[in-house]
């Protein structure tokens, strides 16, 4: 059986939501969003609404009971805060209405950037798996005097510039001007300063004669550990990326722990 994603009628959307479509995991229900402005499935969200937030009202309840005071305690920085009060922990939970149109709303935009996050932390571990200190770098001009760099431009046309070099981004506004993107914006910059600054040397790199990153590093920063600059960055890229999997595990959880709920409570209606 398949549930029916765009059949909403209680007196038959029983049978279509309360069934299951195949995936790899096994058999699992789907819902569509267009059912929290379904009159028809509001009871059955009632319920998981309520069964939601019995833990809050619980915690508030004893709270009162108890006749609890927030105490002032101090962060770990140093700082000072205050702990949540009964009255501040119920304002917190919106009413039923307010809930359903935070689902309707609220909640598809953050499932979106659960997902780009996750998706951005992913290309952010294999960029850095790829571009490790021994593969080639995308420097493509480097701006220096003598032993000391002033600047340097990547393959797309970005540039950087240490404080000596601050001049040399009136090139860069220039080549913004003009709409110049990658290669073009390279030789622009790099013909540009070769031609007004006889004191600059201009070293320029293509895909067969780029430095590595490691030889970059060693001939313009010799003070700059490559590996433990890498390794730091790639162990706080793959955090990022636990975290980013963590997000979107625990929401795919609450998802189907709605779903089998609401599911349950129509298998039980129609066995009654």
């Amino acid at each position: 059986m398949t549930i029916l994603t765009n059949t909403y009628s209680a007196s038959s959307a029983n049978a279509a939501y309360a069934s299951s479509t195949q995936s790899s995991n096994g058999s699992h229900p789907t819902f569509s969003e267009e059912m929290y402005s379904d009159p028809e499935m509001r009871p059955y969200l009632e319920q998981y609404y309520e069964k939601a937030y019995a833990p809050m009202r619980e915690r508030i309840a004893a709270m009162r009971e108890d006749g609890y005071t927030p105490k002032t305690i101090q962060t770990e920085d140093g700082g000072i805060a205050q702990e949540i009060s009964a009255d501040r922990y119920e304002a917190m939970i919106p009413d039923f209405d307010k809930w359903l149109e935070g689902q309707k709303t609220i909640i598809p935009g953050l499932r979106d950037s659960v997902d780009i996050f996750r998706e951005g932390a992913q290309r952010h571990v294999d960029y850095l798996e790829k571009n490790h200190p021994d593969s080639q770098s995308d420097v493509r001009a480097v701006f220096s005097n003598g032993d000391q760099i002033l600047g340097y431009l990547y393959e797309n046309g970005g540039m950087v510039t240490h404080d000596r070099g601050s001049h040399l981004r009136t090139y860069s506004d220039q080549a913004d001007k003009l709409g110049l993107r990658g290669q073009a914006r390279v030789e622009y910059i790099a013909d540009a300063v070769s031609r007004d600054y006889s004191s600059i040397d201009v070293s320029r790199y293509d895909d067969q004669n780029a430095p590595t990153r490691r030889e970059f590093s060693e001939r313009w920063y010799p003070d700059h550990d490559v590996d433990q600059g890498y390794q730091a960055n790639l162990q706080e890229a793959r955090s990022q990326l636990a975290a980013a999997e963590e997000r979107y595990r625990q929401q795919q959880s609450n998802i189907t722990e709605m779903h089998s709920y609401l599911l349950g409570l129509m298998e039980q209606e129609q066995q009654a």
